[in-house]
């Protein structure tokens, strides 16, 4: 259980959040916390729960030696990264619950996408990428530290940043994750059935709520363009042909597609 179960005002710090965390505290970037930092740190953490107080140094004396001895599982008086996983209060890695995919579908890649485009730039940067990285090594139970962490950035940058603007974009990062081939690839349009129909209706209404809306919609965008031998990397494409289909199929303005919505859709294409 974490130290505490907030910090920064959050309950529940992103692997985004923690590294940017992090590297706010190991100021010498030597992959530690440790002496005047951890001081530092501790102060930080002591005022989260003691806001109107100023700590003097016994309280933080204090404090160090039950943290350390809690959590310095290697014994040399430092924080590294793993040990200050478990003092803060981070979410549950948000790739676990892909553990068992092989591939991921459109639906479940807007997912990742949207949750490590902190930003919502439309791409994921370095700083982005590397929150990304660590739940991914943290996942496969692979040591964590900055440099490793960095190493990985930079190797995934060199391999996939096409263009090289050091960032990655929608067509970039469905390079690194296995994305399963275009689900609408299967079907043409004019031999349009109802069980085809179906099943393309619950493929993209992933929650079953009866709408395609969020990430759903994305992904089913993306994958109409791409079917067509389009490609949709520019932010501004993808949001402008969101708008549009929302403008015209959207009949009912609720924000979302439903399924008569879906077939008119689908049949104008």
């Amino acid at each position: 259980m974490a130290y505490v179960t907030h910090f920064q005002g959050k309950t529940e710090l992103t692997s985004h959040d923690f590294l940017k965390i992090f590297k706010q505290f190991d100021k010498d970037g030597n992959g530690f916390i440790e002496a005047g930092e951890l001081d530092e740190f501790l102060t930080a953490l002591w005022k989260e729960g003691n806001k109107k107080e100023v700590p003097d140094s016994n309280a933080i004396a204090n404090m160090k030696e039950e943290i350390l001895k809690k959590y310095d599982d290697n014994f040399d008086r430092k924080i590294d990264l793993e040990e200050l996983a478990k003092i803060l209060p981070t979410e549950q890695n948000f790739l676990a619950q892909f553990q068992n995919s092989t591939e991921l579908t459109s639906v479940d890649f807007f997912k990742v996408w949207n949750h490590y485009d902190v930003d919502h730039s439309g791409y994921i940067d370095s700083d982005e990428l590397k929150g990304f990285l660590t739940d991914l090594l943290g996942r496969e139970g692979q040591a964590l530290t900055p440099q490793r962490i960095d190493d990985y950035c930079t190797a995934m940058l060199d391999l996939f940043d096409q263009n090289k603007d050091g960032k990655l974009s929608l067509s970039e990062m469905s390079k690194i994750l296995p994305v399963e081939d275009n689900f609408l690839r299967k079907f043409k349009k004019e031999n349009f059935t109802d069980e085809q129909f179906n099943q393309i209706w619950s493929k993209y209404d992933k929650d079953g709520n009866g709408f395609i809306v969020d990430e759903e919609l994305e992904a089913l965008i993306y994958d109409l363009v791409q079917k067509d031998g389009g490609e949709l990397d520019d932010p501004e494409e993808l949001k402008k042909y969101k708008d549009w289909i929302m403008k015209i199929h959207d009949t009912n303005k609720d924000g979302k597609i439903g399924k008569d919505e879906l077939k008119l859709l689908l049949v104008s294409q």
